[in-house]
């Protein structure tokens, strides 16, 4: 005699592994999106330091990359006119292009933020709306300070960013929690 279609039994059966099967699977891929986010966030922050640089020399004025706690970061000409009396230039700067200086506000990748102790060399508050200047970037090409930042994602190593302040060279490096690079 045969059989047409399955038993419940037999389904319910095949539900139970799969499901097992997916919360056996579910840390290693969060784990790898973990990943996945702090490589976003580094690329991100990479791309906006190259922006600021770039927008340094051509419009000769320097550009100041700022975060926040909450993961949020700014990139705008330093000076008063951007920062809120918190600049260090001339708010009259002139701007000899006929592009508008760059001034962009963003915030890191989903379930990524800046380590507490990651930003290393980023000093002051000032008076610019709670914004902690990382860098500031020169119209020389050059950078004030080297800068170290750490991101951090649940279920992921956290990830350092380090810039070179005289060449502008940007490194990432994967970091052992508790132990350094």
């Amino acid at each position: 005699m045969t059989r047409s279609a399955y038993t419940i039994i037999e389904v319910m059966l095949v539900l139970a592994i799969m499901v097992l099967l997916a919360a056996i699977a579910f840390p290693s891929i969060e784990t790898m999106y973990g990943d996945v986010r702090l490589n976003a966030a580094a690329d991100q922050i990479r791309g906006r330091w190259a922006d600021a640089r770039t927008q340094a020399i051509e419009e000769g004025r320097p550009y100041r990359f700022a975060v926040q706690t909450d993961g949020r970061f700014r990139v705008a000409p330093d000076t008063a006119e951007f920062w809120g009396g918190g600049g260090t230039g001339d708010s009259s700067t002139p701007n000899d292009t006929d592009t508008p200086p760059l001034d962009v506000e963003e915030s890191l990748p989903k379930g990524v933020k800046f380590s507490d102790n990651g930003l290393s060399n980023s000093g002051d508050a000032g008076d610019s709306g709670g914004w902690i200047t990382v860098v500031r970037f020169l119209p020389d090409g050059t950078a004030s300070t080297d800068v170290e930042i750490v991101f951090e994602s649940d279920g992921a190593r956290p990830l350092q960013l380090k810039l070179r302040g005289l060449t502008g060279a940007v490194t990432a490096t994967t970091l052992t929690p508790g132990r350094g690079p």
